[in-house]
């Protein structure tokens, strides 16, 4: 079998999801522009208290998920997956909707998400810059 491209998923959502043909139609055929839109899709059915609609779309994303090219793998990761909320009212529902192997992509996702979080920031340099003169002495001070 195949792996699916971005081509073949476009054409599953505009089947199964008609309303979102206009959305990618603009999008220009660029993967994370249609899969965000995508994403985008999946939450509002949620937000609206669809999960008939919800659940519809994550059985797409697992179906294509399964057996997806690197780039659209990757798109799921980065442009879909990451982008689902489950907090508020509906999320504990919504949850139990997710396919345990997007459950667990999404898990990954969010526990290196936690772990960059916790990386101390930095600005600029990295390293600090090191002296190459020496200090000036205080006025009215001693030298040091």
């Amino acid at each position: 079998m195949a792996a699916y491209t971005l081509q073949d998923l476009t054409a599953a959502l505009v089947a199964e999801f008609p309303d979102l043909r206009v959305t990618l139609d603009d999008s220009a055929g660029l993967l994370p522009m249609e899969m965000g839109a995508f994403a985008q899709f999946t939450q509002a059915a949620k937000g609206r208290g669809d999960l008939g609609t919800y659940e519809r779309c994550l059985k797409l994303a697992e179906r294509f998920f399964a057996r997806a090219d690197a780039a659209l793998a990757a798109a799921f990761r980065g442009s879909y997956l990451e982008h689902l909320e489950f907090e508020g009212s509906r999320g504990p529902e919504a949850w139990r909707l997710v396919p345990p192997r997007l459950q667990a992509v999404w898990n990954q996702l969010a526990a290196e998400n936690r772990r960059l979080m916790a990386l101390p920031q930095t600005r600029g340099r990295e390293t600090p810059r090191r002296e190459t003169h020496p200090r000036r002495p205080r006025r009215g001070g001693r030298r040091r």
